[in-house]
């Protein structure tokens, strides 16, 4: 007895180590080739793929299109599993690979068709870089053949791995739409549920949009709200939802923040540019970094060297640094979508009804049956609510419409200078970003980079009163987003208010210095132009005389040459006191 039991332990031990040995071999093959040399089928010339002591990547290639080719296979080698996660969640394709479980939130990515949506009208994402994306696709399809074993992943799926084609980079970029910008607008839907049924004194508490405390940088300080009595409205008698008793969500509040400061404050001349994309916590890290480097006539001295963060899938440096310029993003919070009022024509009428185009998605699961969905769209966009309190809604949503995405990132590489790379910005379609821009000459800037909607007056879909807004769908811009080049610094983050409710797209960020851009702002002209609001700015006597701007937002001085002091305006009917600092703004030491 003693003997077989010696027997089945060393056969257990056998059958165990021969599975540990089949694993490590199986993960050991989808390790990514470090060195050597290998063949990559449509290079021009030879290209040279380097890796410091941190694993950062630096291609040397011939050509753009070489390096964008070498880019692929190497995102491919280390990343195409959440290259593939990229594109399926864009498109709602989860299911193919995770089964059943994945088709609830597969209906709520391909409602919007977002892989329709590209391959109808490939050029607008494509432009004149369809050579560089095919390259790129044909690199990162070596270098997944180039593994000796699929990713484990794909193993542990039992499910094998899909090609790449140029239209998976769009989806690739569209998965950061619904990253940064979200799907359901959920805020306009809410207010607008609230306004109809609070009572105008509640809602007007509810809604205010700002207070004597706000210093945007565009626009000016809000009064406070009036607060209501307890006539104005009882809220026992206001309708209980269903939800009451269960406790409300805890969605996630991502933040990130940047800034820049101009050659006036550096030792060199040189502007500095720091930057910190707050996204979710993933393994691996989103972001990958590389290092490029080719001969390109349009680049200054004939020669492109860019480095910083790419996202696999996208041929493009995101943000980084060129050694003539350098660029960094946060997320803008801009107001990207509407809700639209609609009538959906019923079968056979063509009067006082919107017109609908039905499409029906087939949503593929491993493992399953097939699902089919489908979706109903107006000129404004799909109808995601058929019947809420009442009223078919359709969304309109920036992400839906052609020249939302594109590859223009890519020409920062080639950027000489602020103005050069302000320039290229007009013609760059991303997810509406804060972005923070400087040069080697001590030049910096920011502006939203990124398509915004192109409203009409007073069309913003539902309004918080609880009424609707009757305008012709919007088309998109790229050019209508404010410029400000401040001479010292800037600072960004979305936690501050960029803009007063006046302004018609929304962003946040904390003050931006813009001290001295102005010559000839005078403290006395500044007390002039306040008489009116009592508000008074500081004393005349540092050597270089402050300014102020427009109501509500700031003062900004320097002493002797020391840093710059950040100070708050009056907007009060007693003067400000001295000493009083703006409230979590960009406050320098004095």
């Amino acid at each position: 007895m003693r003997r077989w039991l010696l027997r089945a332990s060393a056969a257990l031990v056998l059958v165990l180590a021969g599975l540990a040995l089949a694993t490590w071999l199986l993960l050991r093959g989808s390790v990514p080739a470090l060195e050597g040399r290998t063949p990559l089928a449509g290079l021009a010339a030879p290209v040279t793929v380097q890796r410091d002591a941190l694993g950062i990547v630096t291609i040397d290639a011939g050509s753009e299109t070489d390096a964008l080719r070498a880019l692929g296979w190497v995102h491919a080698q280390e990343r195409y599993f959440e290259m593939d996660l990229m594109r399926r969640s864009a498109a709602g394709e989860l299911a193919e690979l995770f089964g059943p479980r994945a088709v609830e939130a597969d209906r709520k990515r391909r409602v919007h068709r977002l892989r329709a949506r590209v391959e109808a009208d490939l050029a607008a994402f494509a432009g004149d870089a369809l050579p560089l994306l095919r390259a790129y696709a044909e690199g990162a399809n070596a270098g997944l053949d180039a593994l000796r074993v699929r990713p484990w992943p794909y193993l542990l799926l039992r499910q094998p791995p899909r090609r790449w084609e140029v239209a998976d980079s769009a989806l690739a970029g569209y998965a950061m739409y619904f990253d940064l910008q979200g799907v359901d607008n959920r805020r306009e839907l809410d207010l607008w549920r609230l306004g109809r049924r609070l009572p105008a004194p509640l809602r007007g508490l509810l809604l205010r949009d700002g207070s004597q405390w706000d210093a945007p940088l565009l626009g000016g300080a809000r009064g406070e709200a009036v607060l209501p009595d307890a006539a104005s409205g009882d809220l026992r008698q206001l309708p209980v939802p269903g939800t009451a008793g269960q406790p409300p969500p805890d969605p996630a509040a991502p933040g990130s923040n940047n800034g820049a400061v101009g050659g006036a404050l550096t030792a060199d001349g040189r502007a500095i540019v720091a930057d910190d994309m707050h996204l979710g916590l993933r393994a691996p890290n989103i972001w990958f970094r590389v290092r490029l480097r080719y001969p390109d006539a349009r680049a200054p001295g004939g020669r492109v060297d860019v480095s910083g963060f790419s996202l696999p899938g996208l041929p493009a440096v995101i943000v980084g640094s060129n050694g003539h310029v350098a660029w960094g993003f946060t997320n803008s919070y801009a107001d990207t979508a509407d809700w639209f009022a609609v009538r959906p024509c019923a079968e056979g009428q063509q009067q006082d009804c919107d017109p609908l185009a039905r499409h029906v998605e087939t949503i593929r699961v491993a493992g399953g049956e097939d699902a089919e969905l489908e979706i109903l769209e107006t000129a404004a966009g799909p109808v995601i609510h058929p019947d809420i309190d009442g009223r078919a809604l359709a969304l309109r949503w920036v992400a839906h419409l052609p020249g939302s995405l594109d590859v223009g990132l890519a020409r920062f590489a080639r950027a000489a200078n602020l103005d050069q790379a302000l320039a290229f910005a007009d013609r760059i379609a991303i997810p509406a970003q804060n972005l923070v821009i400087a040069d080697r000459s001590g030049s910096i800037a920011w502006r939203i980079l990124g398509p915004l909607p192109d409203r009409e007056p007073g069309c913003t879909g539902l309004r918080p009163d609880g009424s609707t807004a009757a305008c012709t769908p919007w088309p998109l811009t790229t050019t209508r987003a404010p410029v400000l080049r401040p001479r010292r610094a800037i600072g960004c983050g979305p936690p501050m208010r960029a803009r007063s409710p006046g302004i018609r797209w929304r962003a946040w960020a904390t003050a931006v210095t813009r001290w001295a851009s102005v010559p000839g702002r005078s403290a006395s002209a500044c007390r002039r132009r306040n008489a009116s609001t009592s508000r008074r700015c500081w004393p005349s006597s540092w050597t270089t005389a402050p300014c102020c701007w427009s109501r509500g937002t700031a003062c900004w001085s320097t002493k002797g040459g020391a840093p710059p002091r950040v100070r708050r305006c009056a907007n009060w009917r007693t003067p400000a006191a001295t000493g009083t600092a703006m409230p979590r703004r960009s406050r320098w030491p004095t």
